[in-house]
């Protein structure tokens, strides 16, 4: 009989020795855990760089703020995007927002990606979010709260303008922001009425969730506040200390800013974590310039993409490491995300446009922009509105949205008080127009999973489910359709079932069925080697605020880059959010029916833009030079 165990004395010795040794293991691994430093992100509303006394003309009323500039490093040339959505798209998925699909709306962040929560949860973080979100338009959706995104808990708003409360239906309404007895979430629960001032009562939640996080694991507190964003309601006990003008009003905004973030910074300090805290304060984007100039002394303002719309103070500050230092490199919202996990001791996925900061924190180096682009797109007669900030060339362009293309001089680091007049070589059209063309390959493509056709089954996209789809914002998908047959019954080019289908008809037009909408094409003509097909399409969804307005959508077939329908019939996303995870078959339904019959098809190409014959940046012709090639 074999003796699988003998327990001898030299045996129990072994034994001790394991048990030490496993011990010795464990408490390693839980002391690694605690080494990892907590983690509090404090993002603020359209706070520009006149808005903190020591980075602008120093009258803003920020002591708090000028004491934490002077203790952490200030990254003096941060770039982020010119309104809410896209900046937090960017910081939060590492990515350009375009890229995912904000500009500046979007339907959501696909739940494919990886971003900052989830990574930091990964590696042993307690992950939480408090405030505004303003990640989504798909307030049905429950795919888009930050609860599907990675973090653990959160309280707070989906956007600003629901903060009203919902309509007698418990539906979400879009109204007039409010900074006074809010309705807020918790933890996705039906909204609720408080009582009080929005970022007291989200600060009040913070200072909980750092005094309740003292222990052995570590946190990631990530706290958007909605101050100093318009509508300017101060709170009386901040009112009555400053003078009855509109600036008055806004300094008192900012007083009440400043606090919060004293208590903040307090309860690190008597919960005995700050220390072991690193502490990120930013701006989404530059200041409204409404009551006072904001952004001294950069010039524009937010929703432009002049240097007053996209440069914020940033600052980082972990004490013992990373503090009282001046950054004067560009840096950029995306390269929060791979810095703050390095920090966290793990590794950025991969895929990520922003850069690992490290080595800059560290007296180092990191690889440099030549240049920095936006876009916004609204799909309509006003066209794309964009920009490029060529920084070697100390100049850059912005094209409004009525057409009008301006060009500046980009700012070089702010660490005085007085911007630079130099004479700046003014772009034309066409030079603007080529550089974003070149730019929005880059970042347009939507990358996707895709399965090639076998003899069974159809080909197979999946992946990024809220850009895969036509049901938001723009978009464009490319067919390269090889030895094509009109013989026989209907072939079915694209399905994704439940969401939208493309067929092609024996009578050799082509049927569009987006929900229960069917569209038909003209009759098509075979080129005999290989047809192009373009499905172009831009979904605007009904808005009560700010922007009151319809549903309006256009959808454009091109066959061989010639248009056989155009159509402004109004296309809507499905109520749920479920069937946007189905996948796209290409050249057959999911059962296999209906198959294409001509050369299996390739890949498709998707970029996330309405296509047209002429228009700025990239354009139809551009889409057909990749097809049928």
């Amino acid at each position: 009989m074999r003796v699988l165990f003998r327990h001898g004395r030299g045996a129990r010795m072994r034994l001790v020795l394991l048990g030490i040794l496993l011990c010795t293991a464990y408490a390693g691994n839980a002391a690694e855990s605690h080494a990892k430093p907590n983690i509090l992100l404090v993002l603020v509303d359209d706070l520009g760089n006149n808005d903190i006394a020591s980075w602008g003309d120093g009258r803003a009323p920020t002591p708090t703020l000028d004491a934490l500039s002077a203790s952490a490093v200030r990254l003096r040339r941060h770039y982020t995007d010119s309104t809410c959505s896209p900046s937090r798209a960017s910081l939060i998925s590492g990515r350009h927002p375009v890229s995912v699909g904000f500009q500046a709306d979007g339907l959501g962040l696909s739940p494919d990606l990886v971003t900052l929560p989830k990574s930091l949860r990964s590696l042993g973080y307690r992950t939480l979010h408090v405030g505004k979100w303003h990640l989504g338009e798909a307030l049905e959706y429950e795919e888009i709260q930050p609860g599907q995104q990675g973090f653990d808990y959160w309280f707070g708003m989906l956007n600003h303008f629901v903060l009203q409360g919902p309509g007698p239906d418990g539906r979400p309404v879009r109204r007039q922001p409010t900074h006074i007895n809010p309705w807020l979430q918790d933890n996705g629960s039906a909204p609720a009425q408080h009582q009080g001032y929005l970022d007291d009562i989200l600060t009040d939640k913070a200072v909980e969730l750092v005094k309740s996080g003292v222990g052995e694991k570590p946190w990631f507190i990530n706290l958007w506040l909605f101050s100093p964003h318009t509508p300017y309601q101060p709170s009386p006990a901040f009112s009555t200390q400053f003078p009855d003008t509109p600036e008055g009003k806004y300094f008192a905004i900012l007083s009440q800013l400043d606090h919060n973030m004293a208590r903040l910074l307090k309860a690190l300090e008597e919960s005995g974590q700050a220390d072991n805290t690193v502490v990120i304060f930013a701006s989404d984007n530059g200041g409204a310039n409404i009551n006072m100039d904001n952004n001294y002394p950069l010039i524009g303002k937010k929703a432009t993409y002049t240097e007053g719309g996209v440069r914020t103070p940033l600052l980082l500050r972990w004490p013992g490491h990373y503090e009282n230092q001046d950054i004067r490199e560009p840096t950029v919202f995306m390269d929060i995300f791979p810095t703050l996990v390095s920090i966290a001791g793990g590794n950025p996925p991969k895929g990520l446009a922003g850069r690992n900061l490290l080595p800059l924190l560290e007296g180092g180096s990191v690889p440099g922009f030549d240049a920095l682009y936006w876009a916004g797109d609204s799909g309509g007669a006003l066209g794309m509105t964009y920009s490029a900030h060529l920084l070697n060339e100390h100049r850059f362009f912005y094209r409004e949205p009525l057409g009008q293309l301006h060009s500046g001089a980009v700012t070089p680091a702010i660490d005085k008080h007085k911007s630079e007049d130099r004479p700046v070589t003014e772009f034309d059209g066409k030079q603007a127009s080529a550089l974003i063309r070149g730019w929005e390959w880059q970042v347009r493509p939507v990358p996707l999973k895709w399965q090639a056709a076998d003899q069974n089954s159809p080909g197979v996209l999946t992946g990024r489910n809220f850009q895969r789809a036509p049901v938001f914002g723009g978009y464009s998908l490319g067919l390269s359709l090889r030895q094509l047959s009109f013989a026989g019954g209907a072939q079915t080019l694209v399905d994704q079932p439940g969401v939208w289908g493309v067929r092609l008809l024996p009578d050799r037009r082509l049927e569009v069925r987006h929900g229960g909408t069917l569209q038909l094409s003209e009759p098509v003509q075979a080129d005999g080697r290989c047809d192009s097909l373009v499905i172009s399409t831009h979904v605007k969804p009904a808005s009560t605020f700010p922007f009151p307005g319809p549903a309006k959508a256009r959808l454009l077939l091109y066959w061989n880059g010639q248009p056989v329908l155009d159509s402004d019939r109004v296309l809507e996303r499905p109520d749920t959010a479920k069937v946007l995870s189905n996948p796209t078959y290409i050249g057959a339904q999911a059962d296999g029916k209906e198959a294409y019959r001509g050369a299996p098809l390739s890949e498709p190409l998707l970029i996330n833009k309405l296509v047209l014959p002429e228009q700025e940046g990239l354009a139809l012709s551009d889409m057909l030079q990749r097809l049928c090639r």
